[in-house]
C-alpha cells in the first residue's frame, strides 16, 4: 500500500498518526510525509532559515524511528496556510502523482488550528489537478479531539516508538509536553474505543 501523510507542521504526523505510520511501516507499506510548513512560527525568535532547519532536522529524526520512506518539505508560511491554498495545492499535486497514494492521512477539518483546518481544502484542490485514482482520506486528531470517528487502530505494540518519535521534537517539548498529552489521549482512546492499552482514531473524509 502507498500511504501519504499530510502534516501542516513537523510533529503533527507523529502526534496524530505516529502509531498508524509505524504499523504501516511494519507491514512493508510505503509511507511518505509532506510537511506543508516547516513550523517556523513555533521558534519565532530564531531567523526563518534557522528555525526551518531545526524543525526539519527533528522531523528527519522522527521519520527514522517511524519507518517513513520519503519526506517532502513544502515550506509554505507557517500560521498563514489558509492564504496560500492554491500555491500549496500546486506543490502537492506532483507529489500525489509521484506517490499515487492509496490512503492519505490529514488533520480532521474541525481541528482548532487554522493551518490544520485548511489542509482538506489544499488536498481537494490538489486532487483536482492530479490524474490519480481517488485515495481513501482519513482525518487524524491533534489540537482538537474528534467528536466522531469510524476507524480505530490499536497501537499498543508501537506506542513506545510513537512517543520516542514525538520526543525528537525537542524544540516543541520545551513549550508543551506533547508526549504526555498524546500518551493520555491515546490511552483514553484505547480504553474507550479499542479495549486496548493505546489506540488512535480516525474519521473518513470525502475527497
Amino acid at each position: 500500500m502507498n500511504v501519504l501523510v499530510l502534516a501542516p507542521h513537523p510533529d503533527d504526523e507523529a502526534i496524530g498518526c505516529g502509531g498508524q505510520i509505524a504499523l504501516h511501516a511494519q507491514a512493508q507499506d510505503r509511507v511518505a510525509v509532506a510537511f506543508l510548513t516547516s513550523g517556523e512560527f513555533g521558534l519565532a525568535p530564531l531567523p526563518l532559515q534557522q528555525a526551518q532547519h531545526l524543525r526539519e532536522s527533528e522531523a528527519r529524526a522522527a521519520a527514522k524511528l517511524l519507518g517513513i520512506c520519503h519526506l517532502h518539505f513544502l515550506r509554505l508560511p507557517d500560521a498563514y496556510l489558509s492564504a496560500h491554498i492554491a500555491q500549496a495545492a500546486n506543490q502537492l499535486a506532483p507529489l500525489l502523482d509521484l506517490h499515487r497514494p492509496d490512503r492519505i492521512y490529514l488533520p480532521h477539518p474541525d481541528d482548532g488550528h487554522p493551518d490544520h483546518r485548511c489542509v482538506i481544502d489544499v488536498l481537494r484542490d490538489a486532487l483536482a489537478r492530479a490524474p490519480i485514482t481517488p485515495p481513501q482520506l482519513l482525518g487524524y486528531e491533534v489540537w482538537t479531539a474528534l467528536a466522531g470517528y469510524n476507524q480505530v487502530v490499536d497501537i499498543s505494540a508501537v506506542m513506545a516508538r510513537k512517543l520516542r518519535a514525538i520526543r525528537q521534537y525537542r524544540s516543541q517539548l520545551l513549550q508543551i509536553r506533547y508526549d504526555r498529552a498524546v500518551r493520555g489521549l491515546n490511552q483514553y482512546r484505547g480504553i474507550v474505543a479499542a479495549r486496548s492499552r493505546f489506540a488512535e482514531v480516525f474519521a473518513r473524509l470525502d475527497s
